[in-house]
């Protein structure tokens, strides 16, 4: 994301920009794989303009209606250009980024600029979910009134589709009626029309210019549900509209390959109506999983499986209480159909609006929330039809968290900070635990766990050198712990004993589940007060009454006041 901390702003000429999100994998022989915020790198130089135009002549040619019919039959974009005005705005976001290692840190503060449209009347405008992700407060700027601010509120993200709908707030909306006549805005098209060297255009604001700039190019053709164009986009860009010749959205842009030439990506805008009417319910629209994984099968498998050639989609594994789960598909079925469309050996369907065999995975993202699913299975040669529905359950004890839109979780206790596991903390600590990659596999994720992101460097258990960050916990006072409500009772229930005793997994080596350290627990609450006071972190209400039970609340010299507390 192009981004620029507080005192960045003061600067006379500052080119920012959102991020534009790369999703690049050289091992999958450079395809785009996913686009998630925790998974992308971005290019942060800055580009100096200095641009010294020669003398020009300017010739208005809204006054001159010849002139505008003869450019116009030369380039029919040019009457696009005017239809769109004011439909596309720029958006300020400003952003405080949880750190989810040490989330009792003030959040890291920043401004991130990016691209949004308007999509009704009503003042609603769609963006990208990276575009405003933890975002304090949005505006935007519309070109017709300057640089005048518009309050906007977020109403709801889909960051694993990046998408996001935004809406002016009353008091700006009738300002706008009253400045403009009314809202102007863009209309949805068709991205099933949408066909390979079709022409399209990109409007935005690249890296953070304040005028709307517009780049032409074509579709080269779709990858993983996303559009694959050529146009070019630069950070800045992210969240705003493609449009094709009639002056419709097709897609909204989204993402880039920086090694790459020419290589950008757009989320088809049919995908993005699909979730729309959910949208206008949920704050934090999530993308539920069907909960399957499948495999490559031949004729060979199909046949010694009994079920007819030349055979479907083969499914490895079902996770227990998902979708397909509890609809009754087992280990070892073949899906050969998924609400008529033929499934083939490789998990792949022709649809009628794509010119290529897309996946299963591109098919389940065009599913609406509630939508009937029907599925024709065989199982060992029996022929079984299968109705499931599109709903979101209950999420696995590991899951991906959402900073912003959902509560963050943690306590500090005897120097460590201990949190639910979540994906998150496997991207980011994977580097120096690599042991926790074996909670990426979804087989791995049903039960929670708790890890420990963090060790105080001063602390008691710091200075054991016993436990190292990334450790996930097992025991706390031989009580099994896997919530963080397991281990306030653990905690409690070693209230008078002598030692303060962890069992964790040895993440860094995957050695051993029972690496055991013990601190005396006098020790580890004498220290408590002065590594609250010194990281600003709140003392959980548990560990307050083993002060008190400890009697040492007495020999605490930091007034109470000064200490945040927590419930247990």
């Amino acid at each position: 994301m192009y981004r620029t901390s507080f005192m960045s702003r003061v600067m006379p000429l500052i080119l920012v920009g959102t991020v534009i999100f790369f999703a690049y994998d050289m091992r999958k022989n450079h395809q785009v794989l996913a686009k998630r915020i925790d998974q992308l790198a971005w290019n942060s130089s800055t580009t100096n303009s200095s641009f010294s135009p020669a003398v020009l002549e300017s010739i208005d040619i809204m006054q001159e209606p010849q002139m505008l019919a003869a450019a116009t039959s030369l380039d029919p974009w040019r009457s696009i250009q005017e239809k769109v005005k004011d439909t596309v705005v720029q958006v300020f976001s400003q952003i405080a980024e949880v750190d989810l290692i040490q989330p009792y840190k003030t959040p890291h503060q920043y401004s991130a600029y990016g691209t949004a449209f308007f999509i009704n009347g009503d003042g609603e405008l769609l963006t990208n979910a990276h575009v405003v992700n933890q975002a304090k407060a949005v505006w935007i700027q519309i070109p017709s009134l300057g640089k005048r601010t518009i309050d906007v509120e977020v109403v709801s993200v889909s960051p694993e589709r990046d998408v996001a709908l935004l809406r002016v707030k009353p008091d700006e909306l009738a300002y706008i009626k009253k400045a403009l006549g009314k809202v102007p805005f863009l209309e949805l098209g068709d991205s099933d029309t949408i066909h390979r060297s079709d022409e399209v255009m990109a409007l935005g604001y690249p890296l953070g210019q304040q005028s709307l700039k517009s780049t032409r190019g074509i579709i080269s053709g779709r990858e993983q549900n996303l559009l694959q164009i050529d146009v070019p986009l630069n950070p800045g860009n992210s969240g705003g509209p493609l449009i094709d010749a009639t002056g419709k959205v097709v897609a909204i842009n989204s993402a880039s390959i920086i090694e790459a030439q020419n290589v950008n990506y757009s989320i088809q805008i049919n995908d993005v109506k699909n979730i729309l009417p959910d949208m206008y319910t949920t704050k934090l629209l999530r993308k539920p999983f069907l909960g399957i994984l499948y495999n490559k099968a031949n004729e060979a498998l199909t046949e010694y499986l009994g079920n007819p050639q030349p055979g479907g989609c083969y499914v490895a594994e079902v996770v227990d209480g998902s979708i397909l789960a509890q609809a009754g598909i087992q280990r070892q079925d073949m899906i050969y159909a998924i609400n008529n469309n033929r499934l083939d050996v490789h998990g792949d369907m022709k649809v009628s609006w794509s010119e290529d065999r897309i996946s299963l995975i591109d098919y389940v993202n065009r599913l609406s929330l509630g939508q009937e699913i029907n599925f024709v299975v065989y199982r060992k040669g029996e022929r079984k039809e299968i109705t499931a529905h599109f709903n979101q359950m209950k999420l696995p004890g590991i899951h991906r968290i959402f900073p912003g839109y959902e509560s963050i979780d943690y306590m500090v206790f005897a120097g460590m900070v201990i949190m639910p596991l979540t994906l998150n903390h496997i991207q980011q600590l994977g580097s120096i635990a690599p042991g926790l990659g074996r909670y990426a596999d979804i087989k791995n994720q049903a039960e929670p766990k708790l890890v420990i992101t963090h060790i105080f460097p001063n602390s008691q258990m710091y200075r054991s050198r016993m436990i190292p960050i990334g450790s996930t916990i097992h025991e706390i006072n031989g009580m099994k712990v896997n919530t963080l409500d397991d281990l306030r009772q653990a905690i409690a229930k070693g209230a008078h004993e002598k030692f303060v005793t962890v069992r964790v997994s040895d993440n860094i080596m995957s050695s051993s589940e029972h690496i055991m350290a013990a601190i005396p627990l006098d020790k580890v609450l004498a220290e408590e007060h002065m590594l609250a006071s010194d990281y600003r972190y709140p003392i959980p209400g548990v560990v307050k009454d083993l002060l008190v039970a400890r009697s040492l609340e007495s020999h605490i010299r930091m007034p109470e006041s000064n200490i945040p507390a927590v419930a247990a």
